[in-house]
C-alpha cells in the first residue's frame, strides 16, 4: 500500500510540477533566509563572547578616584590613590579571589633603528596575562615574576607595534629603547580579537614590569588593580569587600562610588549577553516569518488540490481506500514539496556560511565587520530548524489532509 500511495503522489506532482515548482522556490528562500540570519546570529554572538575575553574573563577593575563625601570630619574631594602593597591587604582578606594584580600606564617614546614612535606603557605583575588574555607568540614569554622582583628591563610588545616597528624580522631579543634607555624584547602577544579597552587597544602598547616602569616614571601609585574572583557568583560580594577595605585604609565611605573607580565587565557581560541573544531570537523570528508565508502557499495549494481533485478522491474513497489513505498522500505531497525547497535552501546556505569562514579576520577591525565573519551552525541551531520544519510540514498538510478525508464518496463524485 506504501509503494501504491508512492506512485500515485508522483503521477500528481508531475502533473502540477509548475505550481509546485513556485511554491518549492518560496520554501527554499524562506529556509535559505532562517538558516542564515541563526548562523551570523550565534556567530555574533560566539564573536562577542570571544572579544569580551579578549578584554579579560571574569575581570573587575579597581581605579582611585576623588570623595564625594565627607567622612569622619575629613572633606570632600580628596584623591585617593592606589598602591602596590594593597595587593596583599585585599588578598589577606578576600579568600574568593583567584588572581590580582595592579597595573600603570604612561605614555612613552619608543626607538627601534632609528624610528620611532609615542605609544603607551604598561607596568604589569606577572598575573596580568591569565586576566587580560595576554598569550605570548611562539619562542616568547610575558613577564615573570623574577621580572617584576628585580625590576628587569625587559619588554612584551603588542602584535602591530612589532610588525610596525620589526616589519618581517622576529622581535624576540631585539634591543629597543625606551625612554632613550635599552630594553629587551622578550615576547610579543598572539593577535586576539577585543571588544572592549581602556587606554587604546592591547595590540598597540608594551608590558613592562611593574617595579621597572615605577622606576622609569618614579611613580609610586599604580593607575588600577584588576581582580579575577574564584567563580563569577562571588563577583559583587568581591567588589563590595574591595570598597570596605579600601574604605577603611584610605577613610572613604564604601557607599562612595566617586572615591573608588569599579569596571565589573563580569556584570556588564551578562548584560551584553542577554542583549546579543535578543538580537539572535529576533533575527530568527523576521527569517521565520518569511519561511511561514511559504508554508501558509504550501498550505493553500495543498487545498487547491483538494479541490481539483474531488472526483478522484471520490472515486478512491467508492473504491475501498480508508481515511488514512487520503491523509497520507496528502501528507506525502506537502512533505516532498517541502523537503525539496529545504533542501536547495539548505545547501546554498550551508556553502554560504562555510565560504563567509574562509574570509580570515582583520584583527585590526574593531568594528561589526569582525563579528559577523564567523556565522556558524550549532546543534541547538540545527534541532530548532529540524522542529520549526517538522511543525510547519504537519500543519501545511494535515488541514487539508483531513478535509479531503472527510469528503462524502456520493457528494464527491456528483462534484463538476
Amino acid at each position: 500500500m506504501k509503494v501504491h500511495l508512492l506512485k500515485l503522489f508522483l503521477n500528481e506532482f508531475r502533473k502540477r510540477k509548475k505550481k509546485t515548482t513556485l511554491i518549492t522556490f518560496a520554501i527554499a528562500w524562506g529556509t535559505l533566509s532562517l538558516l542564515l540570519m541563526m548562523a551570523f546570529g550565534r556567530g555574533i554572538t560566539n564573536q562577542f563572547r570571544i572579544g569580551f575575553q579578549g578584554l579579560g574573563e571574569n575581570l573587575i577593575m579597581f581605579t582611585g578616584g576623588r570623595t564625594s563625601k565627607d567622612y569622619q570630619g575629613l572633606p570632600k574631594g580628596r584623591r585617593i590613590r592606589l598602591y602596590a602593597s594593597d595587593i596583599d591587604l585585599i588578598r589577606k582578606q578576600i579568600p574568593e579571589i583567584l588572581r590580582i594584580g595592579a597595573e600603570s600606564y604612561v605614555d612613552g617614546m619608543i626607538t627601534y633603528k632609528g624610528q620611532e614612535t609615542n605609544r603607551t606603557l604598561r607596568g604589569v605583575h606577572a598575573s596580568y596575562a591569565p586576566m587580560r588574555t595576554m598569550i605570548a607568540q611562539m619562542g616568547g614569554r610575558f613577564i615573570n615574576p623574577d621580572d617584576v622582583k628585580y625590576s628587569r628591563r625587559i619588554a612584551f610588545l603588542g602584535w602591530h607595534l612589532a610588525e610596525e616597528l620589526f616589519k618581517d624580522q622576529n622581535p624576540i631579543g631585539k634591543e629597543i629603547q625606551i625612554n632613550r634607555m635599552p630594553f629587551k624584547v622578550v615576547g610579543i602577544m598572539k593577535k586576539k580579537l577585543q571588544s572592549g579597552n581602556y587606554q587604546g587597544l592591547d595590540y598597540d602598547h608594551v608590558y613592562l614590569p611593574l617595579t621597572t616602569l615605577a622606576l622609569v616614571n618614579s611613580q609610586r601609585h599604580v593607575d588600577r588593580i584588576h581582580i579575577q574572583p574564584k567563580e563569577r557568583k562571588y563577583s559583587r560580594f568581591v567588589e563590595n569587600k574591595v570598597r570596605e577595605i579600601l574604605g577603611k585604609k584610605y577613610r572613604f565611605d564604601k557607599e562612595d562610588e566617586y572615591a573608588l573607580g569599579c569596571w565589573n565587565t563580569i556584570d556588564q557581560g551578562e548584560v551584553a549577553a542577554k542583549v546579543f541573544m535578543g538580537i539572535e531570537i529576533f533575527l530568527g523570528l523576521i527569517s521565520g516569518l518569511t519561511l511561514l508565508i511559504a508554508a501558509v502557499g504550501v498550505t493553500n495549494l495543498m487545498y487547491a488540490m483538494v479541490k481539483e481533485r474531488t472526483r478522484e478522491i471520490g472515486v478512491k474513497m467508492a473504491m475501498g481506500a480508508k481515511r488514512r489513505h487520503i491523509v497520507w498522500q496528502f501528507l506525502l505531497e506537502t512533505f516532498f514539496i517541502f523537503i525539496k525547497g529545504t533542501f536547495w535552501g539548505a545547501l546554498i546556505a550551508f556553502n554560504i556560511v562555510a565560504l563567509v569562514r574562509t574570509i580570515p579576520i582583520d584583527y585590526n577591525i574593531t568594528g561589526i565587520q569582525s563579528y559577523l565573519m564567523r556565522p556558524v551552525f550549532s546543534t541547538d541551531l540545527l534541532l530548532i530548524f529540524i522542529t520549526v520544519m517538522g511543525t510547519l510540514i504537519f500543519l501545511s498538510g494535515i488541514f487539508p489532509a483531513f478535509r479531503a478525508s472527510k469528503m462524502n464518496p456520493v457528494d464527491a463524485l456528483r462534484y463538476e
